[in-house]
Formats: C-alpha cells, sequence, structure tokens
C-alpha cells in the first residue's frame, strides 16, 4: 500500500474513492489509518477535527477522513463529510462495553446521515479483540441491533473482530471494502449534460454540452453562477449556493478564489458523485494560467467524449 499525504502535490490523476472513518474517542480510528498507510501499529494521539491521508490499496485508491470521536465533532463535521462519502468505516472499542450504548446512538445516527438516496458501504470493525476483556462480536451486533441493517437496500455491509496491534483481519477488512466500494464507483459514474467555467465576475471561460438536449439548461446554469457571484461580493463568502434541482436537472455550484465551477447533471444522477469531481477539478486548475491546460483537465476529468459535447470558449 502507497501513500500521498494531503500536503503533497497532487499527481494527475483522479482523486480517490471518498471513505470516512467514524466513532468514539479512544476507539482505534486514527490507529486504523495509521495501519493502512504503514502497515504497522502505531501509537497515535486523539483525532482533533477531522484528518485527511490518500493511500492505495492494491489498484484502488482512497481518500480517507478520519473524524474526530468528541461530541462536538458529531454534531458538525460528521455530518458534511458522511454524506459525500462512498462508505462509512465505524469502529468501536470492543473493550468497553460501557461506551456501547452511545455508540449505538452514534452509529444509526450516522446511517440516518447517510440516508436513502444513494448506495454505500458500512464497514463495522470491533477494534482491541487482542484484550482478555473485550466482547464478542455476536454480544457487540445484538447490543447495537446492527441486524437492522439488512433492512437498508441501499447499504452493503460487513462486520470484523480486528485488533490494531496484532492486525488481526486488517487485510481481510480492506480487501472486502476494496471490492464493494469498487462496484460502487462504477454505478456512480457521472456523464455531466453541461460543465460551465466561468471567471469570477460570471463571465463563462469554457462551456461543454451534451449534444441532443432539447432545453438550454445553459442558461439557467449562468443565472446561478451570477447568483453565486453576487452573494460573494455581498456576503464575503464563497460557495454559499452549492446544489439546486430544478425540473428535469440537478446544478452543482462551486467557487474558488479566481473561478465558478457550475455542472448540470440528470434528476436521477448522483450528485455526491458530481461534487466530487468538481472538488477534483477546482484541486487543479486552481493554480494553472494556460487555458488549453484548462480545458484538457476538465475534459480528462469529466471522461468526456469530444464528439458528444458541444465546445464553446470565452478565451482566445
Amino acid at each position: 500500500m502507497s501513500r500521498k499525504s494531503s500536503s503533497q502535490i497532487l499527481s494527475f490523476d483522479k482523486k480517490g474513492i471518498p471513505l470516512v472513518i467514524v466513532g468514539l474517542p479512544q476507539a482505534g480510528k486514527t490507529t486504523f489509518v495509521r495501519r493502512v498507510l504503514t502497515g504497522e501499529f502505531e501509537q497515535t494521539s486523539t483525532t482533533l477535527g477531522m484528518q485527511f491521508e490518500t493511500t492505495e490499496v492494491g489498484d484502488a485508491r482512497f481518500d480517507i477522513f478520519d473524524l474526530g470521536g468528541h461530541e462536538s465533532y458529531r454534531k458538525t463535521i460528521w455530518q458534511t463529510y458522511i454524506k459525500l462519502a462512498y462508505g462509512v468505516i465505524f469502529i468501536i472499542d470492543s473493550a468497553n462495553p460501557e461506551s456501547f450504548d452511545e455508540a449505538k446512538k452514534e452509529f444509526w445516527r450516522a446511517m440516518e446521515i447517510k440516508g436513502k438516496q444513494d448506495e454505500f458501504i458500512i464497514l463495522f470493525l470491533c477494534n482491541k479483540t487482542d484484550l482478555e476483556e473485550s466482547s464478542s462480536l455476536e454480544k457487540i451486533i445484538n447490543h447495537l441491533e446492527l441486524f437492522k441493517l439488512a433492512e437498508k437496500e441501499n447499504a452493503s455491509f460487513q462486520f470484523f473482530k480486528t485488533s490494531m496491534k496484532t492486525g488481526e483481519n486488517i487485510d481481510n477488512a480492506l480487501n472486502w471494502m476494496k471490492n464493494n466500494t469498487g462496484k460502487l464507483a462504477a454505478k456512480r459514474s457521472v456523464k455531466p449534460l453541461m460543465f460551465m467555467l466561468a471567471d469570477i465576475e460570471g463571465f463563462p471561460l469554457l462551456e461543454l454540452d451534451k449534444i441532443g438536449l432539447k432545453e438550454d439548461p445553459s442558461l439557467l446554469s449562468g443565472f446561478l453562477s451570477a447568483i453565486e457571484s453576487f452573494s460573494q461580493q455581498l456576503f464575503g463568502k464563497k460557495g454559499l449556493l452549492q446544489y439546486v434541482i430544478s425540473g428535469d436537472y440537478k446544478y452543482i455550484i462551486k467557487t474558488d478564489s479566481k473561478f465558478i465551477y457550475s455542472m448540470i447533471i440528470d434528476i436521477d444522477a448522483c450528485q455526491e458523485e458530481a461534487r466530487r469531481l468538481i472538488d477534483v477539478i477546482c484541486d487543479y486548475i486552481s493554480n494553472l494560467n494556460e487555458f488549453g491546460m484548462i480545458e484538457s483537465v476538465v475534459t480528462q476529468f469529466l471522461n468526456i467524449d469530444p464528439s458528444e459535447y458541444s465546445f464553446k470558449r470565452g478565451f482566445l
């Protein structure tokens, strides 16, 4: 397994499949991440806020968001990252039965955040099985009522007894995660109906429209971009407008210090994947000044077949 830290310059390929790791404090979340990255057991400190790592498991690349387990984080950042993740890795301290009731509450709250719109995976790890006081997997499943996961038609799940110290079942858990997220990623692929890049004032620089559209959704997209630009000037904030549904389309908008990004997808397409693609494009072109390279990045990450799209360029 190889590792890329978030502080390194991104290579010219797509980001990984987004996963979140959640659980109560001291359950072993960060220790799991270190085990995945290094293959070794390392003592770690409590995560404050969020830590991000990119790693590879076989031929699969993952973006791992290790979220702090304190109550303040569970009420704030958990919701944002869980919504966008392809999978939730929930880790419980199997040697601390006093925490099971609270873990149960937080686990099912995380499941409610995911909702019923898009498929996702759940990897439930009962950690610290090397300790004598560790509870059995069956006891934890029954206490947390994990058998109810069978009622969630949009979720694939698996449970493992693990020890970050001895490495018990770590490889099995990673292989299950790799196989199931790969299938999920294929299902959640997005073919945009339109993508537009504008400067921060709303002037279109690049627009890609799917040939054969009966309507011209770019008109509404331009209007939304103008609202986004206006809201930024008025309130001094970016990204106030992110996601809108209108008619048969979903509109995803994002801004950074240089550009406004907008994408239109079909009403049934996965908005989480569309937002992820926009984030990837944003990361790669935010420091580019050559428009030919920007166009190349956009078409690569959106997997655009030029014969299926019309291109409008607002630059020479």
